[in-house]
Parts: C-alpha cells; structure tokens; sequence
C-alpha cells in the first residue's frame, strides 16, 4: 500500500521538466527572434536616413532641370505651375535663377545683373531672393526677337549710312558754293571804276525816264477819264437802240408767222372735214364716226370745229389771244383757236372709235365746247390716206428750252402720219429724204438772231442752210406751212407761248459740240 504514492508522482515530474525545458527553449528562441527583428528595423532605418539625402538630391535636379527649361522657352504648363508652387526665398529655384543671370551677366560683361539688357532681365529674383512667377517667354523667345529686331538695325544702319553720305554730299556741294562765292566776291571786287561810273550814268538816266512817263501817264490819265465819260454816253445810246432793234425783231417775227399763217391757209383751204362727233360721254370721253374701215389708229389726234365752219370760213375761228413777247411784257396775236382737239385711244368697229378730249385745248368748256355734230379735222390725214411731210426748225411743243423734234416724229409716226425727213441742224443735212411724195414742210421755230447776239455769224450762217433746205424742197414741189396752224388743223398739242429765251436756249446745242441726242432716222412708209 505505501508504494502507490511514489509511482504516481514520476510522470508528474516528467511532466515538470519537460514544460520547464520547453519554457526555457522557447524563451531562447523568443530572444534570438526579437533580436534579430530589431536589428533589421535598424537596417530599414539606416536605408531610409540613407535615401533622404539622394531624394532631396534628385528633387532639387528635377526643379532645376524645369528652371533651365523654363528660362529656355520650352517649358510646359506643368513646369510653370510646379515652380510658382515651390518657390520660396532662397531656395534651389532662386539659387540656380540667380547662377543663370550671374552667369549672363558675366557674357555680356556687365557689372551687374541689373544692369543686363531688358531682353535679358524677364526672369529674376526679388528683394527677399524668390523666383519671380516663371515668365511666358524665355530665352528662344528673345532670341527671335533680337532676330527681327537685328534686321531692323541693319536697315536702320543702311539708312543711317546713306544720310551720312548726303551729309558728305551737302557739305563737299556747301565748299564747292563757298570756293564759287569766294570766285564771284573776287570778281566783283576787280570790277574798274569805269563801270561803277557807267552803272551810275545809266541810273540817272533811267531815273529822269521815269519821271517823264510818269508826267506822260498823269496826262493820258486825264484824256482816258474823259474818254470813257464819252464811252459811258455811247454805250447809254447804243443799249437804247438795241431795245428799239429787239422790240422791231419781236414785231418782224410777230409779221413773218402771219405771213407763214396766211401762206399755209392757202394749203388747207379746201380741207373737208373727215368725221364727226357722234356722242360725248363723261369724263372728256366722245364717241366719232371714224373706225378700222379708214385705218383709225390709237394716237391719232384731230381738230374739233362747229358745224357751220365750212360755210363761215378760217376767219370765223380768229381770235386775239395775249403771249410774252420776250421783254417781260405781252402783246396781242390773232391766232385761229378750234373748239378743241381729241385723241383716240380706241378703237371699237368699222365705224366707231373711242376718243378723249385733250387737256386744256377747250378754251371756252362752258360756251365753246366740243358737242355732238361737230366735224373732225386732220391737215394731212384722209380717212386711212395720209399726206407725208417733212420737219425744220425748232420744235419745242412744251416750252421748256428743249428741241422735241425726234419727240413729234415719234407721235406723229405712231398715228400714221408718214414723216419722210427732218432737218438735223447739228449736222446740218437732212436725216431721210424729201422727195415729190412729200406734200408738206413744216417749218418749227427759227433760231432768233440779233445784232448784238454773241452767236450771231453762226446763227446767220444756220439760217441760211434753212433756208436753201427749204428752197431745194420747193424745187421738188413742196410747200412749207407754218407748225401753228399745221398742228392746230389736226389736233396736235403745243404751246404758243414759248419765249425768245426758250427759244435760243433750245437753239444754243446746235452752235457748239454739244450733242442733243440720239440719232433718229424716220421711219420709211
């Protein structure tokens, strides 16, 4: 019994001393592990205080690289944003900035860096040595600028030479005029005695000449002041004349167009009337009894006269009208005055046209107005046959100082009235032809001459070709009737009131190079 105890107690202290080694082995162990971590934690250390010298080493390269590339001009965005970021007082960037300036500086051989050249001074440091904010443009870019500015001095240096020569010119031309005054003063100087005292003599004698044409001129002086009293008189005189002359032309032209007036009633003496007035509507409108049967065209223009005219005669239709008889006053004319002239504008059968009263051509609307029955009159147009003629002269129909020659041959040409020739007095000849076919020259107005006028041997001269115009016309049996009463015996509108001065004024283009228009041939028939 007393043995028990014992056996069970060995595996216990086997027990025992194997935790009691494992402790210990596990303690060494344990030991020699942390031993071991904490020399390699000094390890990593040491690597690290080891690399911080090379990382700020390459650091302060990488921001010296972007300053060389920034003060080159070829730097990107990145480089300006990162050195305006790092910049402080007298770091790595202010330090290599102020070697580069040093460094041109020295090149160019100033004593300072402030004293470089403007091109050169567009990145410095300021006052507490900090980089300036990192400039657009660098050293490329001042470089293309000295390039251009570079050319801009050698044309500037060429200029500048040239003026220095013209310098060297005026002066060698300033000595050659100093060494020829120089000639000229040592002339004059050996001019003899005898010419001063010939020079004198001719003074005096220009002197005394002098003083006769002045006493000379005194007296003439007078002789013109009663001379031009004399002038003034005759001048008096002869203005008074000329008024006496101007107002006998005035009364001769007045006398020549009657003349012309009763030469060409004679032409229409035994005109028939060619229609009638059937109907008259409002607004100016008639109807007549004239169609296509007998050729009725628009535009064809007649005279209205009463009933009773082919047994009362022209002389019932006479009547004293007032016109200017150019010297600002009016004189009385006895002119043939129709009831009115109408103008078809269309035309509705064989025997029945539209028409319209003109304007202004019933003097008396009230008393003397155009009525149903009245009888129609054309000077050169029978029922679809109509007489040709020929125009000379002046035809200014509205009275605004213009010759409307071309103007009537066009409107008498539309209402069928064959026009064979009109007198051009540019060219003085006639534009078509009169010939036997021709049964009328219709003379406009004359150029109006006087004795006084400026124009007068080339009005004169113009007259006379008018005139063997229209003697070569009567030659071939043509007689000339007067515009005034050819137009009024067949409705054509025209004003008898056109002065002298409209008149000359009208004539003035054919005296001188100035052209009145285009050229006009009439039509044939």
């Amino acid at each position: 019994m007393p043995k028990k105890p014992q056996e069970t107690s060995v595996p216990l202290i086997i027990a025992l001393v194997f935790f009691i080694l494992t402790t210990i082995a596990f303690g060494v162990m344990w030991y020699l592990s942390y031993s071991d971590m904490e020399q390699a934690l000094a390890d990593v250390k040491k690597e690290k205080d080891a690399q911080t010298p090379l990382k700020n080493t390459a650091r302060d390269w990488e921001l010296k690289a972007r300053v060389y590339r920034v003060y080159l001009g070829i730097a990107d965005p990145e480089d300006i944003k990162t050195l305006d970021a790092e910049a402080k007082p007298g770091d790595v960037i202010a330090t290599e900035l102020d070697n580069i300036n040093t460094a041109m500086k020295n090149k160019l051989a100033v004593p300072n860096i402030t004293d470089l050249p403007e091109e050169f001074k567009f990145w410095t440091t300021d006052a507490s040595k900090k980089a300036n904010p990192a400039p657009a443009r660098g050293l490329a870019d001042q470089f293309a600028e000295l390039k251009n500015k570079d050319a801009i001095y050698q044309a500037t240096a060429k200029e500048r030479d040239a003026y220095r020569a013209q310098i060297a010119d005026m002066k060698n031309a300033v000595s050659a005029l100093m060494a020829l005054q120089k000639t000229f003063q040592n002339e004059i100087n050996r001019l003899p005695a005898e010419f001063k005292a010939e020079l004198e003599k001719v003074t005096k004698a220009f002197d005394k000449r002098t003083k006769d044409y002045e006493a000379s001129e005194a007296s003439s002086r007078k002789q013109i002041d009663a001379l031009s009293e004399e002038k003034a008189q005759l001048l008096a005189e002869v203005s008074k004349l000329q008024k006496q002359i101007a107002a006998l032309q005035f009364d001769n032209q007045i006398l020549q167009e009657k003349v012309r007036g009763a030469r060409g009633d004679s032409q229409f003496a035994y005109d028939e009337p060619q229609g009638k007035i059937l109907r008259r509507l409002p607004d100016g409108v008639v109807e007549i009894n004239l169609g296509s049967a007998v050729n009725v065209r628009p535009g064809l223009t007649f005279t209205v006269l009463p009933p009773d005219f082919p047994e009362k005669g022209r002389q019932s239709r006479m009547r004293m009208i007032r016109v200017p008889d150019g010297k600002g006053y009016f004189t009385s004319v006895e002119t043939f005055i129709p009831k009115g002239s109408i103008e078809v504008y269309q035309v509705l059968g064989p025997n029945l046209s539209l028409a319209r009263i003109q304007p202004g051509t019933e003097l008396d609307p009230i008393r003397d107005g155009i009525a149903v029955g009245d009888l129609l009159y054309n000077s050169v147009w029978r029922k679809g046959v109509a007489d040709h003629i020929a125009l000379i002269g002046i035809f200014d129909v509205n009275g605004d100082g213009i010759d409307d020659i071309q103007n009537v041959v066009r409107e008498l040409t539309k209402m069928g009235i064959p026009v064979d020739a009109y007198y051009d007095m540019k060219k003085r000849a006639w534009v078509g032809e009169v010939t036997e076919r021709t049964r009328f020259i219709v003379e406009g107005y004359m150029p109006i001459n006087s004795a006084t006028d400026p124009n007068r041997d080339e009005k004169t001269k113009l007259l006379g070709l008018i005139s063997n115009a229209i003697n070569d016309a009567k030659r071939k049996g043509v007689e000339p009737v007067n515009f005034r009463d050819f137009f009024s015996r067949m409705g054509y509108k025209f004003r008898l009131d056109v002065t002298d001065d409209k008149i000359n004024q009208a004539t003035a283009p054919y005296l001188s190079n100035v052209t009145v228009g285009e050229t006009f041939t009439p039509p044939k028939p």
